[in-house]
């Protein structure tokens, strides 16, 4: 049986690749547990920084697997989306900076996926969307519409999600969903050069504590914010023995 994840860790960066082509590197119950298990170690094994990417050109993440998803019970769809959002949530919140590589489609939960990450460097030939609504008459169900009003807000997350558009990677770009565009091909190979480059500056408790401060003072009040900063500052410090 081959992997549905490949996973290579070299010094403080690791690369998880979704290994699922033949079905658009779509997430299954057996996929997404062990991309969990996967997110989870690197959180004790001195990853600084994580690189996702789903195999091939033709597709980063398709999502939730939509031939399971057929054969699923109710109770065995709860499980599952609760375990995207524990993903999703999980990288929003992890310690590493996580950069996707994208390459092909990124549509639906693969989208949402991305929009947990801290950077996305896309291919140019790249697109982007969430169809759910306009197309399938259901929700999103991986947290994309909370976060995707946080990236670009209120309006062009509605033009995006609600009337079904497709963006191409520079769209995307110019409205702020993703942070590079690059040749087709290119995507991943960048993505390491920037992680290891990043990962040798930067120590895992700087990165940890900054991005805890970013995620949660965001919205909060000017004071409460400034507390989370002053609090993951010296939190930093002390984790870096200064």
């Amino acid at each position: 049986m081959t992997d549905v994840l490949l996973i290579e860790k070299t010094d403080k960066v690791t690369t998880i690749t979704i290994n699922r082509e033949a079905r658009r590197n779509s997430l299954d119950h057996v996929a997404t547990a062990a991309l969990d298990a996967a997110l989870n170690t690197c959180r004790h094994d001195g990853t600084s920084v994580i690189v996702i990417r789903g195999a091939g050109m033709k597709s980063f993440c398709a999502g939730d697997d939509i031939k399971a998803y057929a054969e699923r019970t109710p109770e065995q769809s709860w499980i599952h989306y609760q375990a995207g959002l524990r993903i999703v949530d999980g990288i929003e919140d992890h310690r590493c900076l996580v950069i996707a590589a994208i390459e092909g489609f990124c549509l639906g939960g693969g989208l949402e996926l991305a929009m947990a990450c801290d950077y996305r460097i896309v291919g140019e030939s790249a697109s982007f969307g969430l169809p759910e609504i306009s197309k399938l008459d259901v929700m999103p169900s991986w947290g994309g519409l909370t976060r995707l009003s946080k990236i670009l807000g209120l309006a062009l997350a509605k033009e995006l999600a609600l009337f079904g558009e497709r963006w191409s990677a520079d769209e995307a770009r110019a409205r702020g969903l993703v942070s590079r565009v690059v040749p087709d091909g290119e995507a991943f190979d960048q993505a390491v050069a920037l992680a290891t480059e990043y990962s040798q500056s930067v120590s895992g408790e700087t990165i940890s504590w900054a991005k805890q401060a970013l995620v949660h003072s965001q919205g909060a009040p000017r004071e409460t914010a400034r507390l989370i900063n002053s609090l993951s500052e010296r939190a930093a410090g002390l984790a870096n023995g200064e």
